[in-house]
């Protein structure tokens, strides 16, 4: 007799994944379902508080999925210190960490606890539009070897994910059930729903939503990179977000430490209007795309300008941080 698949619900603590793990407490027994939740170490203490709440309103543990970059960092820190490079890139620029780079990156290249930073600082920025590894590296590769190592072993896998295809033109066409590989499936019950069909079926079930949907148009790291101008004002606004503007500011100064350039942005990817990256020097470029820059620019009330996405003030944007995977919402 075939052992029953076991299902493992891809969770955000964002609308569309909650109510894909009610959708699969409707429908299993809750010893079939395994709610994953993969941790970035950049998310809204709003977030880890309402993973706490569903654990207990719904009786059901939630496996945490957190990567872990100290092999990545030991190997980066060897290089360092023993770059011996000749010759410079196509623009001039030496190949070789300078001495002075050298010394500050060996400083404060360690782990720190956390993934996100630590990734961060291993790679001497932060992602952006043009490099999206966060997703990739923590999301994306931590909760395929999970499952991976699941299938491995002979166990049938259905990974619920919370995709609507009303969500973006990349969603569109997104299937309701589609075999990966063997033993290994996706299965997704909200194509059809609407954003306003999940906050009914919320409220059906007597669950409440994360809180930050009173504020926020999405849910998922605090703050994202692609998050637009009316969401970073209102992040900025709320009762912590001094503390995330600190935690960032933080950031900026150890990944900075950690740059061959000893430069580092969070929103470097933004390109503002009046600082485009080649039209201005570098060293401008940097300091107007710091943290404390980005909170004035998202205060201001312009229009849209190229390169500053203030046109993008829809709850639902196309610009999300995992569309194949569906992790992120």
């Amino acid at each position: 007799m075939p052992v029953p698949p076991h299902h493992i619900i891809s969770l955000s603590g964002g609308k569309d994944s909650t109510a894909t793990l009610l959708v699969a407490l409707a429908r299993l027994p809750k010893s079939a379902i395994q709610p994953v939740f993969a941790d970035t170490g950049n998310e809204h203490p709003a977030t880890y508080e309402y993973l706490n709440y569903l654990e207990s309103h719904l009786g059901l543990p939630i496996t945490r999925l957190t990567p872990d970059f100290s092999r990545q960092i030991a190997e980066k820190r060897r290089f360092i210190a023993m770059d011996r490079r000749t010759g410079r890139d196509k623009r001039g620029a030496k190949l070789r960490w300078s001495n002075r780079r050298k010394r500050e990156a060996l400083a404060e290249l360690r782990p720190s606890g956390n993934p996100f930073l630590d990734l961060c600082m291993l790679k001497g920025m932060f992602p952006s539009n043009r490099s999206r590894f966060c997703t990739d590296y923590l999301k994306k590769q931590v909760f395929v070897s999970f499952v991976d190592d699941m299938a491995q072993s002979g166990q049938r896998v259905v990974v619920w994910q919370g995709i609507r295809r009303d969500e973006s033109d990349k969603r569109k066409n997104a299937r309701l059930f589609e075999r990966v590989g063997p033993g290994f499936y996706y299965f997704r019950p909200l194509i059809h729903w609407t954003t306003a069909g999940v906050f009914r079926f919320l409220d059906e079930k007597g669950v409440r939503p994360n809180p930050l949907y009173a504020s926020l148009g999405r849910v998922g790291c605090a703050p994202c990179v692609y998050a637009n101008k009316k969401d970073l004002r209102a992040l900025f606004a709320l009762e912590d977000g001094p503390a995330i503007l600190d935690k960032i500011r933080d950031w900026e100064t150890r990944v900075s430490a950690c740059s061959k350039t000893g430069r580092a942005a969070f929103f470097h990817g933004k390109e503002l209007a009046g600082a485009r990256l080649g039209k201005v020097h570098p060293l401008v470029f940097w300091d107007r795309h710091r943290i404390d820059a980005i909170k004035h620019w998202s205060e201001k009330p312009t229009r849209f300008n190229a390169g500053d996405w203030d046109g993008f003030e829809a709850p639902e944007v196309e610009f999300s941080c995992s569309s194949e995977w569906g992790l992120c919402e």
